[in-house]
């Protein structure tokens, strides 16, 4: 028991100091698809090339269809409101293809863009919890 609480702070504070890092967390995605739509300059300026890491859901993945790849779809689904990741690392979607919608994860990456309501990360690190 002593070894899992152990283990369980551990992670916690990883995670904690991971977010804490990070430029932007998950109240942000919400704003930041809002400041798109409102003015993309403004994004452009406050957003882009920015870190961001939250933990979310995952939705699903699949092939892209220009630049190779997997695209990860990060939240609830539906149009607009979530989060895409474009993922290349072969290891990285060996884990990712046993996941189920819903599966718990920690996101981080860079902001890029947004594309049909969806906020668009670059250099995704993403992590089953």
């Amino acid at each position: 028991m002593k070894k899992f609480l152990l283990a369980f702070v551990a992670v916690t504070i990883a995670a904690a100091s991971n977010a804490s890092a990070a430029d932007y967390g998950p109240a942000d995605i919400e704003k930041a698809i809002g400041t798109y739509k409102a003015n993309e300059v403004r994004f452009a300026r406050d957003y882009a090339g920015k870190s961001i890491a939250f933990t979310w859901t995952f939705h699903n993945a699949r092939a892209r269809l220009f630049g190779g790849g997997y695209r990860v779809n990060i939240g609830n689904g539906g149009i607009g409101g979530n989060v895409d990741c474009t993922v290349t690392d072969q290891t990285l979607l060996d884990k990712i293809v046993e996941w189920n919608k819903g599966q718990r994860i920690q996101v981080s990456g860079i902001i890029d863009d947004v594309t049909f309501g969806d906020l668009q990360l670059k250099q995704c690190k993403i992590e089953a919890l």
